[in-house]
């Protein structure tokens, strides 16, 4: 149900976006936290040398992860160090999105924009080719 200002209207308040916009995100989330795990293995997978590695290299969906190095900070036995991925992991937003979301408000928010909109579907439409 849409008001005046296109905030949409649920039983509990008032929301930025619909509730088939809301699902979207709520998978591009699961997707994402997905990715982080697979990275993570590939990334283990990847550290070892060629004659260690056992399986084929593991995959991970490309949506969510850029070519550009990542230089992550860490504290290791108390001291400041970084860890240097080869890859970077980027939630392009869609975290914030989510919260936003499902937050009921009391009084209607601002209505996602259009650039926000477009970037939701061009990911969603990504991450579901991928899998």
């Amino acid at each position: 149900m849409s008001t005046s200002n296109d905030s949409f209207r649920s039983r509990f308040g008032y929301h930025p976006c619909d509730f088939a916009t809301w699902q979207k995100l709520r998978s591009l989330k699961k997707c994402y936290w997905q990715t982080v795990k697979d990275f993570h293995r590939w990334w283990r997978w990847q550290r070892k040398r060629r004659e260690n590695r056992r399986g084929p290299e593991p995959k991970f969906c490309p949506v969510f992860v850029l070519d550009t190095p990542w230089f992550r900070p860490r504290r290791v036995h108390g001291q400041e160090a970084v860890r240097n991925y080869p890859k970077t992991l980027v939630d392009h937003g869609i975290l914030e999105l989510l919260a936003a979301a499902r937050q009921p408000q009391a009084d209607p928010p601002d209505p996602f924009d259009e650039s926000r909109l477009r970037l939701i579907e061009k990911l969603y439409a990504a991450a579901a080719a991928w899998l």
